[in-house]
């Protein structure tokens, strides 16, 4: 079946329609009908799968009244009319132009060209048809000019008639217009499929009203949400329907309301309103709804999966058990730090917490929830550091995975990229370092396509980049890019005052971890420690907490057992600061606040100084104690 019909009024123009299709190459189905009888073929050719119909005249007019399907009509041209007139002036002076008004409007201004009296003999409907030419015959016309009903009646009177035919130009131009006119409705027949489909899978909710605030849509996701039946709503007052969604409020402000929260039953919901505008008129609003428990469970997800590619930052500020000025300087500069998006650059040396503060960054930056991934670049061969950076393409080199690899750089997209050890990276890395943090842009090894990425860089290095800078070993241009914010972390020597509550903390860490009972620090112990000069920093510590949790399980720790692990450790405590190392944390934090305002004779400025308090901290925390209740100590 042809995706076009003709329905011809009489056989002579489907004689001529069928000669122009086989001209155009064109296929349409084409059938005989006149006014009713055109009606019923037409509906048989809409049933068939016709997306147009074509027609003529009056016939055209009653299936575009009774065919849910586009028609075009075969346009009855001044030329054709006056041919027509012209051949009934042969036959007589009174003539009468019968026909549905579409077809005979404005043939009386024709008199005069023709010199012929013209009477309009304008037909409704079939039925009437008859009577009209009955009523042309009583005023004395002679000729009837019209279609084939109109023709069809005169003859039967008695009268003589005309009948007006339609040439091969207007049916050549009637089958381009219904082509165009089905292919027009074919797209958007597409389009209405793949918004249904886009409205019935999206996980969003989704209402839409009209111009008068009324429902037009709900798709299923909003069903289920919102618990509504759409057939039970479309058409009803949004506002009687979902009286707290400012659907009307937003339609009519034109301001759109989002990111807001209200419940639907038992379930909490997030909405978003926009109005829908048509070129400058608000003809609608649209509400998308979202449950939040989904969202959720998605974000679950999505966290879940960073966690099992490790690419997860598991300590913050909060983690990091100080008490020493000098480090309270440092933790402040980085949550200042955390705030921006710049790169920035820690030093110090090895052991000294530098991935614990990037991570504590990245978890109080902007970027929380994205990935954190970490490389130290001094781990991993140089001729495999530049495929894992910058990722590779299928048949890069020999072995390369099939489908190519993902790098660092894209694993960390709108995350921070770690770059432990900086120091480490030959120039030619360098290089490529500098320019994707110049062009915010990566290429693949073996690729030829320019990825971009939104990362941000913390690099770490425990060498002096400005030495290597100077030997011509680290590029000047990096160093600068890199060095746009500094942070310099103290060796564990320079905060000994920290080193009793890194002992409490790393002991019940490592003993909750082991299953053993924790060893006993006696303050001579603790003095040994605080005269040791620490060259691997709070990982050296680590080492040996975990060593004399193993050897000292639930008993003293001695002085030999020290030397047997450090060597000899000339005994030189800071006067005042031995403290012993029992209680909880919050318990040693106030005999360390204790004993430093004695040192300082009850100084609370000097106080405040040493320890890195504000003076609000320190009076908060004295009235607490005076009081006797009990305080939540933080790592920081």
């Amino acid at each position: 079946m042809s995706h076009l019909g003709l329905v011809a009024p009489y056989a002579g123009l489907a004689a001529l329609a069928r000669q122009v299709c086989a001209e155009l190459g064109e296929d349409v189905t084409i059938t005989i009908g006149d006014l009713a009888e055109g009606v019923k073929v037409a509906r048989e050719l809409a049933a068939r799968g016709a997306e147009v119909i074509i027609s003529r005249g009056g016939t055209a007019t009653l299936i575009s009244r009774h065919v849910e399907v586009p028609v075009v009509e075969i346009a009855v041209s001044a030329f054709d009319l006056v041919r027509a007139l012209a051949e009934a002036r042969e036959m007589g002076r009174y003539i009468g132009v019968a026909g549905f008004r579409n077809v005979i409007y404005g043939t009386k201004s024709l008199e005069s060209v023709l010199g012929v009296h013209i009477e309009e003999l304008i037909i409704e409907a079939e039925e009437g048809a008859a009577g009209i030419i009955a009523e042309g015959k009583a005023m004395g016309l002679e000729v009837i000019v019209g279609d084939a009903v109109s023709v069809r009646s005169a003859r039967e009177l008695g009268l003589q008639a005309i009948l007006v035919t339609s040439g091969k130009e207007a049916i050549n131009q009637a089958i381009r217009e219904a082509r165009e006119v089905a292919l027009v409705r074919r797209r958007e027949r597409a389009r209405a499929e793949q918004f249904k489909a886009i409205l019935d899978f999206a996980y969003e909710g989704i209402v839409a009203t009209d111009q008068e605030g009324r429902i037009t849509l709900v798709n299923p996701a909003a069903e289920k949400i919102l618990g509504l039946t759409a057939s039970r709503v479309v058409g009803r007052p949004a506002r009687e329907v979902l009286p707290g969604v400012p659907l009307d409020q937003v339609r009519k402000s034109g301001q759109k309301r989002l990111g807001e929260l209200h419940r639907a039953g038992n379930t909490l919901v997030a909405e978003n309103v926009v109005p829908v505008i048509t070129g400058r008129e608000i003809v609608g609003a649209v509400a998308t709804f979202q449950d939040v428990s989904h969202l959720q469970a998605v974000e679950t997800r999505a966290r879940q999966e960073l966690y099992l590619k490790g690419h997860v930052a598991q300590f913050t500020f909060d983690d990091i058990v100080t008490c020493s000025p000098v480090m309270a300087r440092v933790i402040e500069r980085a949550r200042q730090f955390a705030a921006a998006e710049a790169t920035i650059l820690i030093t110090g040396e090895t052991g000294s917490g530098k991935e614990m503060v990037a991570q504590s960054i990245h978890n109080a930056s902007q970027r929380r929830e994205g990935p954190f991934v970490a490389v130290n670049c001094a781990a991993v061969p140089e001729n495999l550091l530049e495929s894992e950076l910058f990722g590779y393409e299928e048949g890069a080199f020999t072995g390369a995975r099939k489908g190519g690899k993902k790098g660092l750089f894209e694993l960390a997209h709108r995350g921070t990229l770690f770059l432990d050890e900086i120091g480490e990276l030959s120039l030619n890395l360098q290089a490529r370092l500098l320019r994707v943090l110049q062009q915010k842009a990566i290429m693949r090894v073996g690729g030829d396509r320019v990825l971009p990425v939104d990362v941000r860089i913390i690099a770490a290095t425990h060498r002096n980049l400005e030495e290597a800078v100077a030997r011509e070993t680290f590029r000047r241009d990096l160093y600068y890019r890199l060095n746009v914010l500094h942070i310099k972390l103290p060796p564990l020597r320079e905060r000994l005052e920290d080193l009793p509550l890194l002992i409490k903390a790393l002991v019940e860490k490592i003993s909750r971890r082991s299953g053993r009972l924790p060893p006993l620090f006696s303050e001579d112990v603790i003095a040994r420690l605080q005269a040791y000069d620490w060259p691997g920093n709070v990982r050296e510590l680590e080492n040996i907490i975990e060593r004399l949790v193993v050897l000292r399980s639930g008993q003293e720790v001695e002085p030999a057992d020290l030397e047997e692990i450090l060597g000899p450790v000339e005994n030189k405590p800071e006067p005042g600061l031995q403290l012993v190392l029992r209680g909880t944390l919050e318990e040693m934090e106030a005999e360390i606040i204790r004993r430093t305002l004695a040192l300082t004779n009850n100084n609370k400025d000097e106080t405040c100084r040493r320890l890195g308090l504000s003076k609000t901290t320190l009076w908060r925390r004295l009235k607490s104690w005076q009081e006797g209740k009990p305080r939540q100590v933080s790592g920081s």
